[in-house]
């Protein structure tokens, strides 16, 4: 039971969608993209590198509102429907990544030429991905991963996930499977990528405290993720 649902709708969220701004802030400052020519796709540098930091703050600014509308009201259930929800979400996740990648391409090389050491601690990224992912869909759902349990109140009953990679950690898709973007990073030597890269990954983090943590104690009745 939710006492004051619209103070519960903010709850956190200065620290949350302000500590977004002020990153985002701090990584373009970081870094000066005015003399790169490269591009990639027909995109400069400088309009991948903006577009990739833009995609974290939208995408967990989706996130919140539609977690917190649904769990007040059920807005989101009431007008465009867990389907849609899904739908837009694994849009903006995917586009999420793919400007990063994106990203990479076009920043090549600007901090260092990537080696066979680089493509070593590239690897170990891309292997802690798909190992999560293989997780997620093998023991945990994608629709767990979503935040169906937002939407569906018989998830309240489920267990938190211990098999596979979820053995080690419980946030493991955070620990996990978000920071493979440093392995094109790392592949890459782009100094770019490693800003933006940085900047999802604590973003990510935020995201955890201040908005899914304190859902999962109306969720599951004061129960947190350990």
């Amino acid at each position: 039971m939710i006492d004051n649902k619209l103070r519960f709708l903010f709850k956190n969220q200065i620290w949350h969608i302000g500590g977004l701004i002020t990153l985002f802030y701090i990584g373009l400052q970081m870094i000066d993209l005015e003399s790169n020519s490269n591009t990639f796709l027909g995109v400069s540098s400088k309009d991948w590198f903006f577009l990739a930091m833009l995609t974290p703050f939208i995408h967990q600014f989706y996130v919140w509102l539609c977690w917190r509308i649904e769990l007040c009201w059920k807005t989101v259930s009431n007008t465009i429907g867990l389907k849609s929800y899904t739908i837009i979400f694994f849009i903006l996740f995917s586009i999420r990544f793919l400007f990063g990648i994106g990203l990479a391409f076009a920043d090549y090389g600007t901090w260092f030429i990537p080696g066979w050491i680089e493509w070593i601690v590239s690897l170990i990224f891309f292997v802690s991905f798909f190992y999560t992912i293989y997780s997620v869909k093998k023991y945990f759902g994608f629709k767990r991963a979503l935040g169906i349990d937002h939407f569906d109140t018989s998830y309240k009953d489920i267990p938190f996930e211990r098999r596979g990679i979820f053995k080690w950690s419980a946030n493991a898709m955070y620990l996990f499977a978000m920071p493979v973007i440093f392995g094109f990073a790392f592949i890459s030597g782009s100094q770019a990528t490693f800003i933006f890269t940085t900047y999802s990954v604590i973003s990510i983090w935020l995201h955890y405290f201040c908005t899914e943590k304190e859902d999962f104690k109306i969720i599951y009745n004061q129960k947190e993720k350990g």
